[in-house]
């Protein structure tokens, strides 16, 4: 799972050049999400490309932003690249330690969080009714977002957002071999309108779009 292209853009994603460009500028689109965490810690995580398999997974979940959880044992700046890659391949993978029946794995790398992660649950239950069967995370669906940085209730979302979803998206939906795309939340919906208008505009249809999601 994760071919060489995957890889790359992985790591690209994790090494995301607005972070350092965006610390010490208040006017660029990302100070107030990359200013959610101290940029000079080691400890600072790192934005999050996607969970699971994304080459091979048949549906994709597409969300917001990532929330934040500073006792989560999490990709930062002192993780390699090959501890990087296999906790997002794997992030869900019952042979890896990095999550337990959807609770993270925390900053001591044996215990884990005592309740499992409310957006999950979620999602998983949504994946499950479009399949009609149990699913395994990672595998039947992989999860990225618009906005990659991570942050409490969206902080810094609105303003990143557009330079984020430019940067990144279309790259990863090409990876993607996802037939299905289900979305979560008014900013993937937006951006997923956006995206169907531009479209739908250079080819000469003039139509409504009704976006369907969580």
């Amino acid at each position: 799972m994760g071919s060489n292209a995957s890889d790359s853009l992985m790591l690209e994603i994790c090494r995301c050049p607005n972070i350092s460009l965006a610390h010490q500028d208040a006017n660029h689109p990302c100070n107030e999400i990359v200013n959610v965490q101290d940029f000079s810690w080691d400890g600072f995580q790192l934005p999050e490309p996607w969970s699971g398999d994304l080459e091979g997974a048949p549906v994709l979940c597409i969300a917001s932003n990532p929330s934040i959880n500073l006792k989560e044992s999490y990709p930062n700046k002192i993780w390699g690249d090959d501890v990087r890659l296999d906790f997002f391949r794997y992030r869900f993978s019952a042979d890896r330690k990095w999550t337990k029946n959807r609770r993270v794995l925390l900053a001591d790398g044996e215990s884990y969080h005592n309740r499992s992660v409310a957006f999950w649950n979620n999602v998983h239950r949504q994946v499950e009714r479009a399949y009609g069967r149990s699913v395994e995370m990672g595998v039947d669906y992989a999860m990225t977002e618009i906005v990659h940085c991570k942050s409490e209730s969206e902080i810094g979302v609105n303003r990143c957002k557009s330079l984020c979803a430019k940067t990144w998206m279309d790259r990863i939906i090409t990876l993607s071999s996802a037939k299905v795309l289900m979305l979560f939340g008014s900013i993937a919906k937006e951006w997923f309108g956006n995206l169907v208008g531009e479209k739908l505009d250079r080819a000469g249809v003039r139509t409504g779009v009704i976006i369907a999601g969580s």
